[in-house]
């Protein structure tokens, strides 16, 4: 997972996020981490979802966003709970906008996916 050092300028306090092993850059901050805490998820299951198999649900821009294409995911985290995520690409950093548990209907459809694509427990990417 990446790890995060946060630095105070002034009064401002910024997030700087390092690589993972996976070599991808996540961009966190107050903001993001605030908003999914809010819905009890942590900065690590985001991550692990996002750097498992993740079913990529629906690309979306939003109004507002300078056209920034927001990503609709669902998957799975290590401990087996299954979110649904929001991400965006921003200064070639992986940004998670908001991050909540699947509801019913979708993690029926991400497990049937997921059987699907792989079979049994023993195929399995986590």
């Amino acid at each position: 997972m990446s790890s995060q050092t946060d630095v105070l300028i002034g009064s401002a306090q910024f997030a700087v996020a390092s690589m993972n092993a996976f070599g991808f850059d996540f961009d966190w901050d107050s903001g993001n981490l605030g908003h999914i805490a809010r819905h009890g998820v942590s900065r690590d299951e985001a991550e692990e979802v996002v750097l498992g198999d993740p079913l990529e649900m629906e690309l979306q821009t939003e109004e507002g966003s300078g056209e920034e294409i927001r990503l609709l995911q669902v998957g799975q985290t290590v401990q087996g709970r299954i979110l649904q995520l929001v991400t965006t690409w921003r200064n070639a950093k992986i940004r998670v906008i908001s991050a909540w548990d699947a509801p019913k209907s979708l993690k029926g459809m991400y497990l049937a996916h997921w059987s699907e694509r792989y079979g049994s427990s023993e195929d399995s990417p986590l």
